[in-house]
């Protein structure tokens, strides 16, 4: 896996969001499920428990990324627009065996994710 990095803010029309490197291999796009959801006015945990309940349909590597689990400082992952709290709660969640996670997509794992939501 390339090494993640966060770019700059990007924003188009109304919306933002962060630019992200690496992950899925060179010149491939990114994005964070938690603005994901903010374009498509949806609550994080609801999108989170879209993908969990297809997780399946989902590639590690290829259509999805959680970056809790990609050695990612803390400091690192605030870049990505996380309180250390909110990592925290991730975190204990993952430890009491929730299917969770701060996860990416691709722009393949977001298509998927796309048909996912118009089900």
């Amino acid at each position: 896996m390339n090494q993640l990095s966060v770019g700059n803010i990007v924003h188009v029309g109304d919306m933002k969001f962060h630019e992200i490197e690496g992950g899925f291999g060179k010149d491939k796009k990114a994005m964070l499920v938690k603005e994901i959801a903010e374009i498509h006015g949806r609550e994080l945990k609801h999108i989170n428990e879209l993908i969990k309940s297809n997780r399946k349909r989902f590639v590690d590597g290829k259509d999805i990324i959680d970056i809790l689990g990609v050695g990612l400082s803390d400091t690192k992952i605030k870049e990505f627009g996380f309180s250390q709290q909110a990592i925290n709660s991730y975190r204990g969640l993952k430890a009491k065996g929730n299917t969770t996670g701060i996860y990416i997509l691709s722009e393949r794992g977001y298509a998927k994710l796309l048909k996912i939501m118009d089900d």
